[in-house]
């Protein structure tokens, strides 16, 4: 079986930072067919760098706690709002952004996707 390396490591950053998401900037547009498979695949590529992200963030802030998520994502001609809930044993936060806020390689919805980051841990620590 053929092993597909999906995440790229982000250079080692001070403890203090808040995580990056890594975007790919070849991701293909929104309005690309259902049926291709990459677009999905970017999507939760994407997706996984979130929770990655606030995985290590909440690591880094003293919450040694695996963090669980459950998902409600909408795909089809309206994709509208994409919601992640990620938990701790303790506490809960939701990331809930649009599906062209996720897929943008612009930076203003780069940063709106390291704002909700940056939100969920605060909730989670």
């Amino acid at each position: 079986m053929r092993r597909f390396n999906v995440f790229k490591r982000a250079p080692r950053r001070a403890a203090q930072d808040t995580p990056t998401v890594a975007m790919s900037a070849s991701n293909p547009p929104a309005e690309t067919d259902p049926k291709n498979v990459e677009v999905p695949r970017e999507f939760h590529r994407r997706m996984a760098a979130i929770i990655e992200a606030v995985q290590t963030g909440i690591w880094q802030a003293g919450v040694h706690d695996l963090l669980g998520y459950s998902t409600d994502y909408a795909f089809g001609d309206k994709r509208g709002l994409q919601t992640l809930v990620l938990k701790i044993s303790r506490r809960s936060a939701y990331v809930r952004l649009q599906w062209e806020t996720i897929m943008s390689d612009a930076a203003a919805d780069t940063q709106t996707v390291q704002t909700a980051i940056h939100n969920a841990i605060r909730e989670l620590t």
